[in-house]
Parts: C-alpha cells; structure tokens; sequence
C-alpha cells in the first residue's frame, strides 16, 4: 500500500495534493496535516468530490503525526506565510527553522522510516535542517531543490527561441535562491549570445517572485515538481533530476543532478561542470553554509 502523508496545507500543499489526485500513482492513502482543523476538514471534502472524475481511487483524510509511522513519503509544505513584498527566500529562515523544529521531530518520532520530500523555504537549508531534527539517512531526505526553476528555464527557453519545451535539455544547479547558475555548458539549445545568457539567467531567477506579484504566492509549479519526484519515488525509476540532496563533499543540500529511486537519492553530482560553473557551484556552497551557520 502506498501512502503518502502531506503537512501544510497551505496553496502550495493543496495543489500537491490536487495533483497527485489528478494523476496515477497508485496512492492508496493520502494523509493532510495541518493547523487548521476547520479549513481541513473542507479541504478534505473538497477532494474527495474529485474522487469519482479519476481513475484512481485515494483515500484523503485528515491525520495526525502517528500516520507517518508507514508512509512511504511525508512531503512538507508548511512554513511562513509566502508574500509578494519578499525579495529573498531567506528571510523566511529563522520563522521556518521555528516550524521545522517543531514539525520534524513529531515526524520522527513517530517511527517514520520513508522518504521525507522537502518544499519549504529556504529550501537547501530547510532540507538541510530536516536531516538534522530527523536524524536520518542523509540521502532519504530530498528538496525540491532547481527542478521548479529548471521548468522555469526550459519556459523561458522555448518561448524566446520557438522550440518545443521537451526538446530542450539542461538544468538550473545549486541553491534554490539568489546564488543559482546555468549550466550553460549542457544545455543542448545553441547560438545563445553572451547578453541572452545574462538576462535568461536574471529572468528565470526572478520568476517566483514575478508569479508572487501578480498571484500573491506560487503553488502549480512547485507542486508539479513535487508531484514528478513522488512518481519517481513511488515507481522507483532511478530518474536524474535537479533536486536538493545531500552533497558528502561539503556536508550540505544543494541542487545537483540526482538519480531517484524507492528509496531515496541514489546518486549525484551526475554530470561534468565547467571551470566557471564550478565556481558558481562553490559559491552557492558558500551562501547555503552561511545560512547555515546563522541557524
């Protein structure tokens, strides 16, 4: 039996959970955890009345930690409130270590042996403070990390060059934040002039925030995201994709190209970067220690 229990049931955890409805993989549980009771309870009825439009039947219902003791996944959502005045995913990092410090433990303590999937922001230190709280195997712990700015890319790259988005390969790699790079060495679009790199690179880096403004907060994206790293967990396809996952060289999460499977980040660091890509690799090291270190 395949369950998954999500805490935070905000815009970008309902949307996960909307997703995961809308596709199949085999979920036969779907747990929601959240604060607020009230609302919950008319999240979960909201669901369920999608139930007989899919092929798949989930049981959605509300729980609480103990429910964690058999997932297979529990994906965190919650943190503080997003908003679109916010210039930087790290003014939320000491409000959600607060969160976090609360919530992981409850997950641990519960008997927890599966797969934690991390959304909250700053994500890289987020997922790095889960690993902690949870006392774990580093490698069953997984950020969303670039995939959502990795889809951002590709959106920026087929609009400006008419190409059809499946066709375009290559990641955004690093933190998922100020500091992320291109790996412009990989990507299989060609005849990008210098200029073009700079304001892709600027475009796909403000994009959240672009959404934000607009929206008020941002939740199909990343919950798409969520939704592909669950599939490939779930049907153990030993997939690479741009996720924040434990680096043994430096001791932290970052976005590197990771092959995912049943049970976790099997591999990563799975490809070769150029001198200068290196240094902005080294620099997102930098800035993720820091915060780190603020902690």
């Amino acid at each position: 039996m395949n369950k998954i229990v999500l805490i935070g049931c905000g815009n970008v955890g309902m949307a996960y959970a909307y997703a995961l409805i809308n596709q199949n993989l085999n979920i036969d549980e779907l747990i929601l955890i959240d604060t607020d009771i009230n609302k919950l309870q008319g999240k979960v009825m909201d669901l369920d009345h999608c139930i007989a439009n899919v092929s798949n039947k989930i049981n959605v219902k509300i729980g609480d930690y103990s429910d964690c003791k058999d997932a297979n996944i529990v994906c965190v959502t919650a943190g503080p409130t997003q908003s679109a005045i916010k210039t930087s995913r790290m003014e939320d990092l000491y409000k959600a270590n607060e969160i976090f410090h609360s919530i992981i433990p409850s997950i641990a303590g519960s008997g927890f042996s599966g797969i934690y999937l991390i959304a909250s922001n700053p994500l890289d230190v987020m997922t790095y403070v889960t690993w902690k709280y949870a006392k774990c195997n580093p490698y069953k712990v997984i950020g969303s990390g670039t995939l959502l700015d990795t889809a951002r890319l590709k959106y920026v790259l087929s609009e400006r060059k008419n190409i059809p988005i499946q066709k375009i390969d290559g990641y955004v790699l690093g933190e998922h934040g100020d500091s992320q790079f291109i790996t412009w060495s990989n990507i299989n679009v060609k005849n990008i002039t210098l200029n073009e790199k700079l304001e892709i690179a600027d475009e796909v880096k403000k994009l959240g925030f672009t959404v934000g403004k607009y929206q008020g907060f941002t939740c199909y994206g990343i919950a798409s995201s969520l939704t592909r790293i669950t599939k490939a967990i779930l049907f153990d396809e030993k997939i690479v994709l741009p996720v924040s996952s434990y680096d043994e060289k430096t001791g932290i999460y970052i976005s590197t190209p990771s092959k995912i499977g049943i049970n976790g980040i099997e591999e990563t660091r799975i490809m070769n970067l150029s001198n200068t890509e290196n240094e902005e690799f080294e620099n997102s090291v930098r800035t993720i220690c820091t915060a780190i270190g603020n902690l």
